[in-house]
């Protein structure tokens, strides 16, 4: 994170508010945050912290008060474990490896407590570790309550580097996609309480108004939100409660909404919204057929009416999707069917995904598509769509490589961008490359 975030520690007993900086290792993708706890522990993040936003602000950003003084791994009375793995694809075998790894190395005594999503692993290691604890959810509260420190999750987090107040409320998804992590972990299902969230926005307009301009509503699967409560959908009454406040200016729901679960009122409230100037609404693939092999719940019709019907009411709304190339059983006519609904659906941001296929997903009975077809899908994908969309747009490709064998990709993507500057693609075509080397 380059920037820093204010917290409101007021409300976690500590008088003081603090700029707090959490340094992440940028060398290796995949890397230990390593901090030291004051209460003789050691904390071990696997994997870059960077990778799992919601973790960072939430709940690692309040415990850093705590990770003061600093003790070796195998002194320490208490190892703290996470890691923000699923991301991208299963990597529940290095979980267990690290934790059967930190078993052998701790003193007798020890306790290893595993946090966030990485606590999956209990059901894996079938009792194998012994003096283990595991916490899913609400692992920050946990630990204070377990040491004797006021401290909590933090849903409402002002973001100073990207000025906007972050709102986490929901977590978890009841969906389980074909293609997503949900189908092989458990993450607990959790909204915030309407009058909980109204408490929090009128401390930010009593406190702190200029905090609350920009609001970012963020979740899993945002279009859930309040069924765990109210037994039904409720995100249009937490988008007609922010457009009460005349303080709030913008508001982004840049994660978290399912084409598919959008209800009459949920796109009554978004298309009526004064104050909404950009949204994420995932594509994911460009025909009915595939959608259905993923487990999408909704059409491609759907799709085109509800991008149609926010860009009508919306003219200036920046609009993002994100797309999968790759996914079992697609076959050109996917591919050419998928771009020819970006230029359909017109959005401003597509972030082009490869199928990641773990172990678990039911999409691994499928027959999977070699790298070599994948690759040629894509730039087809994208030579097609840089051939006939007619508005700017970034279409950003991210891809996690490992080892050697990566060179070869990693060299067509670079020939791939720079083609950008030459003939294949219009100038109001931008294609961003980003990819992370697993060594």
């Amino acid at each position: 994170m380059k920037g820093s975030v204010l917290l409101n520690y007021e409300k976690m007993g500590v008088k003081e508010k603090r700029q707090l900086l959490l340094a992440s290792p940028t060398k290796r993708y995949v890397s230990y945050e390593e901090s030291k706890y004051k209460i003789n522990a050691y904390f071990i993040h696997s994997n870059n912290i960077q990778e799992c936003y919601r973790e960072r602000m939430v709940s690692f950003i309040p415990m850093l008060p705590l990770l003061e003084e600093q003790v070796r791994i195998e002194e320490a009375d208490y190892i703290l474990y996470s890691h923000a793995y699923a991301r991208c694809e299963d990597m529940s075998h290095v979980v267990i490896k690290e934790l059967k790894y930190l078993d052998s190395i701790r003193k007798p005594g020890a306790e290893i407590i595993v946090v966030g999503k990485a606590a999956n692993a209990e059901n894996l290691l079938n009792g194998s570790i012994k003096n283990i604890t595991f916490w899913m959810s609400h692992f920050t509260e946990k630990l204070g309550k377990k040491f004797g420190f006021d401290i909590r999750e933090q849903y409402f987090v002002y973001d100073d580097e990207e000025d906007h107040l972050a709102i986490w409320t929901v977590d978890g998804c009841m969906q389980k996609c074909n293609f997503c992590r949900r189908t092989y972990m458990h993450i607990p299902f959790e909204s915030i309480p309407l009058d909980i969230i109204k408490q929090n926005l009128d401390y930010f307009k009593n406190n702190a108004p200029e905090k609350m301009r920009n609001i970012s509503l963020r979740a899993e699967n945002l279009t859930e939100y309040g069924i765990d409560i109210y037994g039904k959908q409720c995100l249009d009454e937490l988008i007609d409660l922010i457009e009460s406040y005349d303080e709030v200016e913008t508001l982004d729901c840049p994660i978290g909404l399912c084409i598919g679960e959008i209800t009459p009122a949920i796109k009554n409230s978004l298309c009526k919204s004064k104050k909404l100037n950009a949204i994420s609404l995932n594509l994911e693939a460009g025909t009915d057929r595939l959608l259905k092999v993923i487990g999408k719940k909704h059409s491609i019709e759907d799709a085109i009416t509800l991008y149609h019907d926010l860009r009508e009411t919306h003219p200036e709304i920046h609009m993002r999707t994100t797309v999968m190339i790759g996914l079992p059983t697609e076959t050109m006519t996917d591919v050419y069917a998928l771009a020819e609904l970006i230029t359909v659906t017109q959005p401003d941001y597509v972030l082009c995904n490869y199928y990641v296929c773990a172990p678990k997903h039911p999409l691994a009975n499928f027959e999977q598509m070699t790298e070599s077809l994948r690759e040629y899908h894509l730039k087809i994908f994208l030579k097609h769509i840089g051939d006939t969309f007619q508005r700017n747009v970034v279409v950003s490709h991210e891809r996690i490589f490992k080892n050697k064998k990566s060179r070869k990709v990693i060299k067509m993507m670079e020939e791939l961008k720079e083609s950008n500057k030459h003939q294949d693609f219009p100038g109001y075509f931008k294609f961003q490359t980003r990819y992370k080397i697993i060594e």
